[in-house]
């Protein structure tokens, strides 16, 4: 439970926290015909070529300039490609069967409920749309979007990511919450005020949604 008494907000990753898919995910079937689009696109942009993650979540390159390329150097049809990275991008789930309950009674708690994802244009062209995101939630922040990272500060330790959201509502860090399943970033966020909890991948997410209602009541 958070140590905060006047939690306002809390912020909820996306990948391995709200999601554990992936895209072209839904292709991971050595018996589906279109097998290998997943299992050499998982390797070409998570293995080989990681260097291209970060400027495409930060808003330089869009879904489009980064499938050419793995076309190009795959010899995968970028038509095929495209249409099967949107389908993955629209089919993506929850961790939790409960998730949207859970969700729904932090928000009637009186709690706003944002996503704070560092992710690519796919998010808010394609999943956002599919998956109602902008009903689930108050809110929803995205690198590709805001065009920095929630691990970017200024000199004076100022979050880059959260800090214009939390000005246009008047609330201050130290009456947030992040719910996250990485540690690149903890230390500076807490700095920042925001409290950070790190969970294990998808697993986590319930016990601590649970928790907040628990304590809230």
């Amino acid at each position: 439970m958070p140590t905060m008494k006047h939690l306002k907000i809390v912020f909820l990753d996306w990948s391995g926290t709200i999601s554990g898919s992936k895209f072209w995910g839904h292709l991971d079937d050595s018996k589906h015909p279109h097998y290998e689009i997943y299992s050499k696109t998982q390797k070409y942009l998570f293995e080989e070529h990681r260097h291209l993650l970060d400027p495409w979540m930060r808003g330089l390159v869009t879904s489009e300039n980064i499938l050419n390329k793995i076309a190009e150097d795959t010899e995968i049809s970028f038509d095929v490609l495209l249409e099967e990275f949107v389908n993955s991008c629209k089919k993506m789930k929850y961790s939790t069967d409960r998730f949207i309950r859970l969700i729904t009674q932090i928000r009637h708690l009186g709690l706003r409920v944002v996503i704070a994802t560092d992710n690519m244009d796919s998010f808010p062209r394609w999943t956002v749309p599919a998956l109602g995101l902008e009903k689930i939630f108050d809110d929803i922040l995205d690198s590709y979007t805001l065009k920095v990272l929630k691990r970017d500060f200024d000199a004076q330790g100022t979050s880059l990511f959260f800090s214009d959201y939390l000005h246009s509502v008047d609330v201050s860090p130290r009456d947030c919450l992040l719910i996250d399943d990485s540690e690149d970033k903890e230390n500076k966020i807490q700095n920042y005020g925001i409290e950070y909890r790190r969970i294990e991948p998808i697993v986590g997410l319930e016990p601590e949604l649970i928790s907040i209602i628990n304590y809230e009541k």
